[in-house]
Order: structure tokens, then C-alpha cells, then sequence
């Protein structure tokens, strides 16, 4: 996808994933993880992230390079701003203490969480329906 519809995407969605989740993180694009951390354009590696949040910043950095249709974006901006309330001192903990990604319990719930990204195109008919009652009017039975 290109950069203008990742942008259009997360300006439509984000704010209502960051009310439903009580997040207060910005957002901030990179091409890749590699980019970003060498600030070198055309930087590659092995791996790499559809998202990450930073809590020193509190901010949450969307690789665009990753992100292939809308459900990538929604999901990756539910996984971030769930660990955006999360505790980085558990979350540090819990690595420290042998947990990989796949049974780190803040990385089980970010990815439980994810499974609602279609809960929000069901709000985005919901408030379609609404507007188009408005101002079409209501047919009452």
C-alpha cells in the first residue's frame, strides 16, 4: 500500500481505536524497523515488524513496508495501543524472565486484542447508517 492510503486509514480508524482503548500514543511512519533505527533510506534486514510501540516516547511507529491491506493497519494500531497501557517494567520483566513472543502474556493479549479489528468497519456502517438516516430521514413501522 502506498503511504497516502496507510495515512487516509489510520486518520479514519485511529482515533476511535485510541478511545476504545484509552491510548494516548502518536503515531509516526517508517518505511522498516532498519530505517528507522539507522535513519538510512533503502536500510533492509531479515525482520521486521509491522509495528512497535515506543514508551519513551509514546508513540507508536507504523512500518509501512508491512502494511499490505486495511485489516494490517487496524490490527497493528490495536496490538500498539494495547501495550501503550501496558506496564514496561512487567513487560521487560516478563522477557528477563524467559517469555518469548509467542508466550509473553502482554504480547498474548495485544494479539487477542487484534481479533476486534472488525469491530470497527462494523462502526464505520453503524455511523454510515446513522448519517444516512439523517439526512434521508427515518421510515417508522
Amino acid at each position: 500500500m502506498k503511504q497516502e492510503q496507510i495515512t487516509k486509514i489510520v486518520n479514519k480508524y485511529y482515533p476511535l481505536i485510541c478511545a476504545d482503548y484509552n491510548s494516548t500514543a502518536l503515531i509516526d511512519f517508517h518505511y522498516n524497523i532498519y530505517e528507522r533505527l539507522s535513519g538510512e533510506k533503502g536500510m533492509t534486514g531479515e525482520v521486521c515488524a509491522h509495528a512497535e510501540y515506543d514508551w519513551n516516547k509514546d508513540k507508536i511507529y507504523i512500518y509501512t513496508s508491512r502494511m499490505k491491506c486495511e485489516e494490517d493497519i487496524i490490527r497493528s494500531l490495536i496490538h500498539e495501543c494495547v501495550h501503550s497501557t501496558q506496564s514496561k517494567i512487567l513487560f521487560d520483566l516478563y522477557y528477563q524472565l524467559g517469555e518469548t513472543y509467542d508466550t509473553h502474556p502482554y504480547e498474548i493479549e495485544a494479539r487477542n486484542a487484534e481479533e476486534n479489528w472488525k469491530d470497527y468497519k462494523w462502526k464505520e456502517f453503524d455511523e454510515w447508517m446513522d448519517a444516512l438516516g439523517e439526512k434521508n430521514g427515518y421510515t417508522e413501522y
